[in-house]
């Protein structure tokens, strides 16, 4: 049997039984217990490193290069136009840290968290679509990842529609996955 001839056979059964809560919850436990799987992509974030995560994905997302200190889970933000601005004129190195204080270079053990590769941004808009319930808009989104200027395109689309909100809420959710699974490791060498 296909898929849906199977969902047509289980959705009458689930329906007749709709207003009996006991019935109800031995079919949930069922599920929970013989067939769900949790998500190989669920990520859960330890409430301690929970604001951290939070903001280093808001930093990154402005594209900032972020710098956490393992120990004390301070985080500090550099534009990484600034940064890539200093790899170019080295010769004035200690004189451009010190008129930028960044306080990273005094930490014992450091970890830096990079924005996103764009072939990785790409991935996120490409899941959100598939998350869309609008069919028209989903198709716009499509439409717009697969002509010229992806990025500005879609974020043109988004900004005029009514899942924009949806979109950031997304987007946050799949970086803070990102900068936790960069830094879990190291940060958290217990696990």
């Amino acid at each position: 049997m296909k898929n849906d001839e199977l969902l047509n056979q289980i959705l009458p059964i689930l329906h007749s039984v709709k207003d009996d809560e006991e019935k109800l919850q031995q079919i949930l436990n069922f599920l929970l217990e013989e067939i769900y799987e949790e998500p190989d992509d669920v990520v859960e974030i330890p409430e301690k490193y929970r604001e951290l995560v939070r903001k280093t994905a808001e930093a990154i997302d402005c594209g900032s290069i972020c710098f956490i200190n393992p120990a004390t889970l301070e985080m500090e933000d550099v534009p990484k136009s600034l940064l890539e601005e200093r790899f170019f004129t080295e010769d004035d190195e200690e004189e451009e840290d010190d008129e930028f204080d960044l306080q990273h270079k005094n930490w014992e053990k450091c970890i830096s968290v990079d924005p996103p590769e764009s072939h990785e941004s790409f991935e996120i808009m490409e899941n959100f679509v598939q998350e869309v319930d609008d069919k028209r808009l989903q198709k716009q989104l499509i439409n717009a990842l697969e002509r010229r200027h992806p990025f500005a395109n879609f974020k043109n689309t988004i900004e005029n529609s009514d899942c924009r909100e949806q979109w950031f809420a997304f987007k946050q959710k799949e970086l803070e996955k990102y900068v936790w699974q960069n830094i879990e490791f190291e940060i958290n060498p217990e696990k």
